[in-house]
C-alpha cells in the first residue's frame, strides 16, 4: 500500500528510520523530478550582436590654422620677413661699399710717403708708370700708409716724375687699374701722382 503522506521524490526509509528527499538537500541542485516544484529557468536567447554597435560620428574637418604644414609655412614666412627687415636696416645704416676717401703724397729727398683715409678693409696699392701697372701692396704699413725709397728701380717700387699711385679697396682686386676719374670713383679708389706732389 502506498504511503500517501510521503513527499514526492522521497526515498524509502533507511535503516535509521529517517527519510531523505532526493535533490532537496542543501547545496544540491533541484533535479526536477515529476511532481516536484521547479524554479522557473531563464531561457537562453542569443542577442543580435555581441559587441554593441557605436553610432557613426561625422569627423569634423580640422581648421586650416591647426594644420602642421600651415604652422610651419607661417613660421618660415615670418622668419624670412624678419631677416629681410634686418638686412634692409643694415643696408640703410651702412655707408655702402668700402671706399678710400683721400690720398696724400709727400715727396722728399730720400723717399715718398703715401697716406690715405676712409678705407676700413685691406687695400691694394698700385704703382702706375706710363702704361705699366705694378702691384706694390706689400709696401703698405699700418693699413693706411706706404713708403717708397728713392733710387729703386721702377719694377721694385721706385718712382719718377711720371709715376702715379692708386689705392683702392681689396674688394675690387679683379677690376682693371686705371687713372680715369670715373673708373676710380666707381671702384672707391683714389690716386696721387709724383708730378702733382712736387
Amino acid at each position: 500500500m502506498t504511503d500517501v503522506n510521503r513527499a514526492p521524490n522521497a526515498a524509502p526509509s533507511s535503516a535509521g528510520g529517517r527519510r531523505r528527499v532526493l535533490g532537496r538537500e542543501s547545496g544540491q541542485t533541484d533535479i526536477g523530478a515529476t511532481g516536484a516544484p521547479t524554479a522557473a529557468k531563464r531561457p537562453i536567447v542569443a542577442t543580435e550582436s555581441v559587441i554593441p554597435e557605436l553610432d557613426e560620428t561625422v569627423a569634423k574637418p580640422r581648421p586650416l590654422w591647426k594644420h602642421p604644414a600651415f604652422i610651419v609655412s607661417v613660421a618660415l614666412t615670418l622668419a624670412a620677413l624678419i631677416a629681410a627687415g634686418v638686412f634692409l636696416v643694415l643696408w640703410l645704416l651702412s655707408d655702402g661699399p668700402d671706399r678710400v676717401d683721400d690720398v696724400q703724397l709727400e715727396v722728399g729727398q730720400g723717399n715718398a710717403h703715401l697716406t690715405w683715409t676712409g678705407a676700413e678693409e685691406p687695400v691694394d696699392l698700385y704703382v702706375v708708370n706710363g702704361g705699366e701697372v705694378l702691384d706694390m701692396s706689400q709696401l703698405v704699413r699700418s693699413g693706411d700708409e706706404a713708403w717708397f725709397p728713392v733710387g729703386l728701380p721702377l719694377a721694385q717700387g721706385g718712382f719718377d716724375d711720371g709715376t702715379c699711385f692708386v689705392v683702392r679697396p681689396h674688394a675690387n682686386a679683379d677690376a682693371e687699374v686705371s687713372l680715369d676719374a670715373a673708373a676710380l670713383d666707381e671702384q672707391g679708389a683714389r690716386s696721387a701722382c709724383v708730378a702733382d706732389a712736387r
